[in-house]
């Protein structure tokens, strides 16, 4: 069974019609890469997907269940997590505060570990966020903001991890550093990786596909 599978998904703007006719399937462990240029569609795909915005037509499927009419908060719940574009941390919140927001859905995933304890799984995988825990969100750097919004994310368990345009206006060095981050979550849930940097995918995603004028065609494993 796929970890996720989208059929013939179409969304947009209220009548603006953005995609139509989208497929794609995430097998339970593999990365995805969507590469497109601005405007292709790619951020409207991912809102659509993770409930933040309505679908039109079409189906989402979440280890096979059907959660194409569920809200994003219910989404979430069932094991979809979308680190979005823009990073959305809560900029008068501290670090600690931002990640404790995701305290909301213990009580709705069984069997899931204690929230210290995942805490420090996300401390070891992002020291500097242990190191800036008091600092306000908004203080942060766009690198740090990442790490954070990845961090929330992460600390939901997902089957499907969803990351938006990831490197967007961060520095060579950060970008090097999140790439060999994301290379050792490989295999431990589904990732769909938006991006316009085809470099960043390499070595990451097991299959990229491009998006184009709201269509998706499939492209080289990177």
């Amino acid at each position: 069974m796929s970890a996720l599978q989208v059929r013939e998904l179409e969304g947009g703007y209220g009548r603006l019609t953005v995609f139509r006719g989208v497929n794609l399937e995430v097998e339970r462990g593999q990365t995805l890469g969507l590469l497109g240029a601005n405007g292709a569609g790619k951020t409207t795909l991912m809102k659509t997907i993770a409930g933040a915005l309505p679908t039109a037509a079409g189906t989402v499927n979440l280890n096979g269940k059907d959660v194409s009419r569920m809200a994003a908060y219910e989404r979430a719940r069932s094991g979809l997590a979308l680190v979005p574009e823009g990073r959305h941390v809560l900029a008068t919140l501290s670090v600690q505060d931002n990640l404790s927001l995701t305290r909301a859905i213990e009580g709705h995933r069984p069997g899931l570990a204690p929230f210290e304890e995942r805490l420090a799984e996300i401390f070891t995988l992002f020291p500097r966020l242990r190191e800036r825990a008091s600092q306000l969100g908004g203080s942060l750097s766009g690198g740090e903001q990442q790490m954070l919004a990845i961090g929330r994310a992460l600390l939901l368990k997902p089957d499907v991890l969803m990351l938006d345009e990831p490197t967007q206006g961060l520095a060579p060095i950060i970008i090097r550093s999140l790439a060999e981050t994301l290379r050792g979550l490989r295999g431990r849930f589904g990732m769909i990786i938006v991006e316009q940097n085809r470099a960043f995918l390499e070595g990451l995603a097991d299959r990229v596909l491009h998006m184009r004028a709201g269509s998706l065609t499939e492209g080289a494993s990177a």
